[in-house]
């Protein structure tokens, strides 16, 4: 820990840390982070990788959750490309076990081995992530490790241990214990009423995350639009669904 930390510093981030009691849903991570954490962690994107990293990037089944505020840099587009994330996160893993499993940041990455995988992932992201923090955690009774790693604009990043120390048990902590964006199976991959046949890729998206419990502020960080793009997706759904409401529409999804 840092030899001398103001007092109104730790004040506030002690009550960063105790909202995170309030954290229940995948939606509220989000929000804590963005309002709370952000203040002593500035990222734009927080990717959580854990599983078993030593099997190798084309075996190993590594499991993802991601909050973020970037477009196309979602929990859906790095499961879509995870044989690709893995090798850039195998690389991460490594120089996190030369770090001694110490926490290390790759400022102005992109000159490095990590950039090279990375872009290639994410082509559309060419100027967007600066500089990157990685956190690891190991799981010493699961059998894995977890590593958290927060994304940046900044050419730097610049983080106090105390931070560090204080900040990353509870991040953990919290997304341990709310549910993971996991993949749905699309429904334009089976056999569809010929009432469904007219939804659109977007659409058929939405239904899974209804069917699923999702409000539509979940839905709307999950896909990264807004909400009333979701209510104007719905009304869409309803109209094609022939249905007037919400649970009529989740019933009637029910039976396929």
């Amino acid at each position: 820990m840092d030899i001398e930390v103001k007092g109104y510093y730790l004040d506030r981030l002690f009550s960063a840390i105790q909202r995170s009691n309030k954290v229940k849903r995948h939606i509220d991570f989000f929000t804590w982070l963005q309002n709370s954490v952000a203040e002593f962690i500035p990222h734009d994107a927080l990717l959580a990788a854990w599983g078993n990293f030593s099997d190798g990037v084309d075996i190993a089944r590594l499991q993802y959750d991601v909050a973020s505020n970037l477009d196309a840099f979602n929990t859906r587009a790095i499961i879509g490309a995870s044989k690709e994330v893995n090798q850039c996160m195998a690389y991460l893993y490594e120089l996190w076990l030369d770090n001694n499993r110490h926490f290390y940041a790759l400022n102005n990455f992109g000159t490095s081995e990590f950039d090279c995988k990375f872009r290639k992932v994410f082509p559309e992201l060419p100027s967007e992530l600066n500089s990157l923090l990685v956190f690891g955690v190991s799981d010493l009774r699961g059998g894995n490790d977890c590593l958290y790693v927060f994304f940046s604009k900044y050419n730097k990043f610049q983080i106090k241990n105390t931070v560090m120390d204080f900040m990353m048990p509870h991040i953990d902590y919290v997304l341990r214990k709310i549910q993971h964006l996991a993949p749905v199976k699309t429904l334009s991959k089976i056999s569809l009423p010929f009432n469904l046949s007219s939804l659109t890729e977007r659409e058929l998206e939405v239904i899974e995350w209804i069917k699923a419990g999702k409000t539509n502020q979940e839905i709307a960080t999950i896909l990264n639009i807004t909400q009333n793009t979701v209510k104007s997706h719905l009304k869409r759904i309803y109209q094609k669904l022939n249905v007037g409401k919400r649970a009529q529409a989740v019933a009637l999804l029910a039976k396929h």
